[in-house]
C-alpha cells in the first residue's frame, strides 16, 4: 500500500478526464435521501436527527459502496476536476480520496485551486441523512478558518453549495470536497513529551476558538461516538470475546453512567471536535529542530454539542495510547490547562471519562472488524488499547489524578517546553 504524507493510500487511477456532462441538481436526491431512514421507519432527516433510531444498530454496514469509476464521475460532474491522480485514504465509516487534479486543463468551475489537492469525501449512509448537521460543519470549518484555527477548506460545487446528496450504487451519500492539508499524520512521527504538550495547547486553542461557534443542527445531534451514547454501547459488547475484557467494559459503562452522565445538565457545554486523535493531526517539524509540533487538524465528523470535559478525555484517551504510557497523558493535560483551565470538580470525572472512551473505540472497533474485516485501520488500538485501559481500570484508577498532575508537573519544571 502507497503513502502519501504518511497516510495510507490505496492507489486507483493516474489517468486525466474531461468535464463530459453537466450537473444534475440534487433536489431530486435529496428527496430520495429524506424518504426512509436505514431503520426501516421512514422518518425524516430533520426528524431522524433527534431521534435515537438513528444511532447505530447492531448488524447495519453504513460505509459508502462505491467503484472506482463513481469516484472519477463526482469529481467530473460537480467539480470540474480533471484528475491526474486519485487515492483512498484509509477511513472508518466513510470513503475518503485524495485528490489531485491536472493543471494544465483549465477549470472554471473552482475559482481558488488549491496547490495540494483535495480530499473528495462521501459520507457514510447513516450520516448522510443529516443534511443539518453537514451544513453545521461546512460552517464550522470556514468559521474556524477566519479564527486562525488551520483545518480543511471546503470547496462549493457546480451549484455553489458545500455538499450534495448523489444516488450511489443504491444508496444516496452526502459528497463534499476539501482543501487537502499537506504535511506528516501524528500517528507517523516520535511521540515525545514535547508533541504532547503541545497537542495539548493546540486542543484548547481550538476550543477556545468553537467556544462562540454555534449551529442548530448540534442541538439536536446524536451519534453513537458521543461519550453521552456509551450505555447504547451494551448492545454491541457480544463482540467482545474475551471474559474479563468484557466484566471491564460492562463496569466502566455502568460506572460512567453513575458518576458522569448523572452530573450532565450541571457541566460545561459548547462544540467540540470530539475525535483530536492521531490520526486527525497534523504536524510539522520545528525548523531547525528535530521536534514536531501541531499544523492542523482534520476530521469535524465527530464534532458535537457535549461537556467540555468530553472533549479532554476523548483527546487524552488516545495521547495516552500513542505514548503507550499512562503517566505521560499528564503532559498533555497541562498543556491543555496551561490555556484553557478546568474545573476541579469536572477534572475529577476525567478518568471516567477516559475509560469510557477506551471501551468506545475498542468495542466498535471490534463490532465494524466483523463487517469489513480485511480494514485493518479498525483495529488499530485493540492490543495496546485493551492492555492500558486493564491498566488503569484495574490498577491505577485510584491513583491516576495523582500520577497526571505530577507528570505534568514535573514536565513543566523540567523543561522549557
Amino acid at each position: 500500500m502507497e503513502q502519501w504524507n504518511n497516510v495510507e493510500l490505496t492507489n486507483m487511477s493516474k489517468k486525466s478526464y474531461t468535464l463530459n456532462h453537466a450537473y444534475d441538481a440534487a433536489e431530486k436526491l435529496n428527496k430520495e435521501n429524506t424518504a426512509k431512514s436505514s431503520n426501516g421507519n421512514g422518518t425524516s432527516a430533520d426528524e431522524s436527527t433527534a431521534a435515537d433510531g438513528d444511532l447505530l444498530k447492531p448488524g447495519s454496514d453504513v460505509r459508502p459502496k462505491v467503484e472506482p469509476e463513481d469516484v472519477k464521475s463526482l469529481l467530473r460532474r460537480l467539480y470540474g476536476i480533471t484528475i491526474s491522480e486519485v487515492k483512498e485514504i484509509v477511513a472508518y465509516d466513510d470513503r475518503n480520496f485524495f485528490v489531485k487534479e491536472d493543471s494544465n486543463v483549465k477549470n472554471p468551475l473552482i475559482v481558488t485551486h488549491c496547490p495540494h489537492g483535495y480530499v473528495l469525501k462521501i459520507l457514510n449512509s447513516l450520516d448522510s441523512k443529516k443534511e443539518d448537521f453537514v451544513d453545521a460543519q461546512n460552517q464550522m470549518l470556514l468559521y474556524l478558518g477566519k479564527h486562525s484555527v488551520k483545518c480543511p477548506r471546503p470547496v462549493a460545487n457546480a451549484t455553489g453549495k458545500y455538499y450534495s446528496v448523489e444516488r450511489l450504487n443504491g444508496n444516496s451519500n452526502v459528497v463534499r470536497l476539501l482543501e487537502f492539508i499537506p504535511g506528516e499524520i501524528f500517528h507517523q512521527v516520535p511521540v515525545t513529551k514535547h508533541l504532547l504538550y503541545r497537542s495539548g495547547e493546540y486542543l484548547a486553542r481550538l476550543d477556545r476558538a468553537l467556544k462562540n461557534f454555534t449551529h442548530q443542527a448540534y442541538e439536536s445531534h446524536k451519534t453513537l461516538w458521543m461519550l453521552q451514547s456509551v450505555p447504547e454501547l451494551r448492545q454491541f459488547l457480544y463482540v467482545v470475546k474475551d471474559q474479563e475484557q468484557r466484566l471491564i467494559c460492562d463496569e466502566v459503562i455502568d460506572a460512567f453512567e453513575a458518576k458522569v452522565l448523572s452530573q450532565l445538565p450541571s457541566m460545561e457545554h459548547q462544540i467540540i471536535h470530539g475525535d483530536f486523535n492521531e490520526q486527525n493531526i497534523v504536524v510539522e517539524q520545528v525548523p531547525n529542530q528535530t521536534e514536531y509540533t501541531i499544523k492542523g487538524v482534520i476530521d469535524f465528523g465527530d464534532t458535537s454539542k457535549s461537556p467540555l470535559i468530553f472533549e479532554i478525555g476523548i483527546a487524552l484517551t488516545y495521547m495516552i495510547l500513542q505514548a503507550n504510557d499512562l503517566a505521560n497523558g499528564g503532559i498533555f493535560l497541562s498543556g491543555y490547562t496551561s490555556l484553557n483551565p478546568i474545573e476541579n470538580s469536572e477534572l475529577a470525572l476525567l478518568k471516567y471519562c477516559v475509560t469510557a472512551r477506551f471501551v468506545q473505540s475498542l468495542v466498535m472497533g471490534l463490532y465494524t472488524h466483523t463487517l469489513h474485516p480485511t480494514n485493518e485501520y479498525l483495529l488499530v488500538t485493540q492490543e495496546k488499547g485493551w492492555k492500558l485501559l486493564q491498566k488503569l481500570w484495574r490498577e491505577s484508577f485510584d491513583d491516576i489524578d495523582e500520577l497526571w498532575a505530577s507528570t505534568g508537573h514535573q514536565y513543566l519544571t523540567q523543561s522549557n517546553k
